[in-house]
């Protein structure tokens, strides 16, 4: 029983070490953007609104339908009546009971329920392209976080690289001192250079924290624990062939959900207007029906309910002619105010091109800018390696001082830094661009 026992503790103790001993998922950006889409309160509540108005063009469309309504009524009545059968006035009870169905088609509306169709459908457009555009603007700014958390890997890397490099000079100098080649004050100089550096790595790691934490949040993740992504490889950049901001603009002006939402919100004003200018004329509708009435009395005889809820029916049909005369002028103020709503429409529309015009410039203007400063940090940080392996050189023979030591390292820390902040700054602005030209946003270089 025992053994048994021993062998249950131990299976249960090798599952619970291979369950601990897994490594916690790590996602792609691909991956992030698309969670994003689905859990987005924001995309989320706009796929409602996309739905609302999908309702309301169904609804206006299913307008053109004839209207078909039916009613049914019972009545008691009280007092005197004529007897059926000896004709004198007599106190009773009189039952009523009315059937009817009635039917309207419209004709003629002066195109206004046709116009409204389309207003709808511009509407529900609309709705589906601020949709797209929510999403576009969602992976973009995921792309953005995504891009810090590598940013402040790489930094994290530099910090405990550095860290070691100071672990070994404790080392070096140490063995110079016990040689008599350097003071003992050379040591202690190095020894608070690498405090500052093991400071430095508990910086960086809680900036790492940080910045996982910053996209965590911006996924709407519930348990952020473990939470990290993939690294993928951006080795040194090449830089790309941009394409010209006109030219930028002219595919973007055609693709961006956003230009389109403005151009469905015009076309949904001039439907609007339309609409609006078909309510100064008259409209004509087919009306037809049926109706039966039967009445029943204490003194009928031989009362057949069937037999009189047929000879009692009638039916109609006729046309109706509605011909607008004087409402308040409702009709024609509502023409000025669509008129209104169309320039309006327009000048939002050209206000938005104008924006992304802008944008698309600065976009350029930003990523040749972010090359050029990723170049000039490549040569920097590869001028202060050299310079910082030249020291290391001299130091090791005694030659500088700790001071100088820590000062080049120093220079190449920041130089580092500069380098990988230059680097992912020109894979944002490459992203931007990307984005504009309606590209999926992803890391593949």
């Amino acid at each position: 029983m025992r053994n048994k026992t021993l062998i249950i503790l131990t299976l249960l103790s090798l599952v619970t070490i291979g369950i601990s001993g897994q490594e916690p998922r790590k996602w792609s950006l691909r991956e992030c953007i698309e969670y994003a889409k689905e859990n987005n309160i924001s995309v989320r509540k706009q796929e409602l609104n996309t739905q609302y108005q999908s309702n309301l063009y169904q609804q206006k469309r299913l307008n053109k339908l004839p209207s078909l309504n039916g009613s049914a009524g019972y009545q008691l009545s009280f007092g005197r009546v004529p007897d059926e059968t000896t004709y004198q006035y007599v106190d009773q009870t009189t039952q009523f009971s009315r059937f009817s169905l009635g039917t309207s088609v419209p004709l003629f509306q002066a195109f206004t329920l046709r116009n409204e169709i389309k207003q709808t459908e511009a509407n529900w457009k609309m709705s589906q392209s601020e949709q797209e555009a929510a999403i576009n603007d969602l992976a973009l700014n995921i792309t953005a976080y995504y891009l810090q958390v590598l940013f402040d890997k790489e930094l994290l890397k530099v910090a405990q690289q550095q860290y070691e490099v100071a672990q070994q000079q404790i080392e070096t100098t140490r063995q110079l001192v016990e040689a008599g080649r350097v003071s003992e004050s050379n040591l202690l100089e190095i020894k608070s250079q690498a405090a500052k550096e093991a400071l430095n790595v508990t910086q960086m790691e809680n900036n790492l924290k940080l910045s996982l934490l910053n996209l965590a949040q911006a996924l709407d993740l519930e348990n952020t624990d473990n939470f990290d992504i993939v690294s993928p490889d951006i080795a040194d950049l090449e830089q790309r062939t941009l394409t010209p901001p006109s030219i930028l603009f002219n595919t973007a002006v055609d693709i961006m959900p956003r230009i389109k939402a403005y151009q469905y919100n015009l076309e949904s004003s001039q439907y609007g207007l339309k609409a609006a200018k078909g309510a100064l004329y008259p409209s004509l509708y087919l009306d037809a029906g049926w109706s039966t009435n039967i009445s029943k009395t204490e003194s009928s005889v031989n009362f057949d309910f069937g037999q009189r809820f047929k000879d009692n029916a009638t039916q109609y049909i006729g046309l109706t002619l509605r011909i607008p005369i004087f409402n308040s002028l409702s009709a024609r103020y509502n023409v000025k105010n669509a008129k209104l709503g169309i320039q309006s429409a327009n000048l939002d529309l050209l206000q938005e091109k104008q924006n992304l015009r802008k944008e698309i410039q600065q976009a350029y203007a930003d990523a040749e800018a972010a090359f050029q400063k990723y170049l000039a940090a490549q040569t920097a940080v590869n001028a202060y390696e050299e310079s910082l392996r030249y020291t290391e050189k001299k130091y090791a023979l005694g030659l500088v001082s700790p001071v100088d030591y820590s000062v080049a390292r120093a220079d190449y820390i920041k130089a580092q830094s500069d380098y990988l902040q230059a680097k992912y700054e020109y894979v944002l602005r490459t992203k931007i661009l990307d984005f504009y030209k309606g590209e999926e946003l992803t890391l593949d270089y």
